[in-house]
């Protein structure tokens, strides 16, 4: 089964906890905005950290996904996806164009999303080239739909990197993930089969 190239096309416009509740975490009074900068970027780290753990994209944002063929199935890497925009690829004569989606479903109840030729349509012939199929979709959602495990963890870690900003602190153990954090995500990983 090939691997697809993920490239994040469309970024979050927001996070999934914002500055003034890191601020109330970490118990930093509201009028004190030194470390604003650094806490956010915090914050994206966190969520970072979190979503490469998880396998999963927490808020609304879109990717590209690229093959050099049809596979039997795409595989869309990440989930949660909420929909695909649209198929494009080099046909025979290398003239990109959009494959009718009557070709092909999603599944988006399965983690991460799917995509499989429809029963009564077919992936086509590619041009032989690189990245000649393109899929666009769209993945996450509002941080309402964020579960709290996981927005918890996302504090911990921020809490955790504010708190610690060094490599190694004397007197501590070194850890990837605070054991506090693994127990937290380890239910909403997805895992590669």
């Amino acid at each position: 089964m090939p691997y697809g190239k993920l490239v994040l096309h469309t970024a979050p416009t927001s996070t999934v906890i914002s500055l003034s509740e890191a601020k109330a975490f970490l118990r930093i009074d509201s009028d004190y905005d030194d470390d604003n900068t650094y806490i956010t970027s915090l914050i994206n780290v966190a969520t970072q950290v979190v979503e490469e753990f998880t396998r999963r994209r927490l808020m609304t944002q879109t990717y590209k996904i690229f093959y050099d063929e049809f596979p039997p199935y795409i595989d869309l890497q990440v989930g949660d996806v909420a929909s695909v925009s649209g198929i494009k690829y080099f046909d025979e004569s290398n003239t990109q164009v959009t494959l009718h989606s009557s070709n092909y479903d999603v599944d988006t109840k399965v983690r991460p999303g799917r995509i499989y030729e429809a029963k009564d349509g077919d992936f086509p012939n590619t041009y032989d080239r690189p990245n000649a199929v393109e899929v666009e979709f769209i993945v996450g959602g509002t941080s309402s739909d964020v579960p709290a495990p996981i927005v918890q963890a996302i504090y911990i870690i921020v809490g955790r990197y504010y708190e610690n900003r060094q490599d190694v602190v004397l007197g501590t153990q070194v850890q990837e993930l605070p054991l506090m954090v693994d127990h937290l995500l380890t239910p909403y990983r997805l895992l590669e089969l």
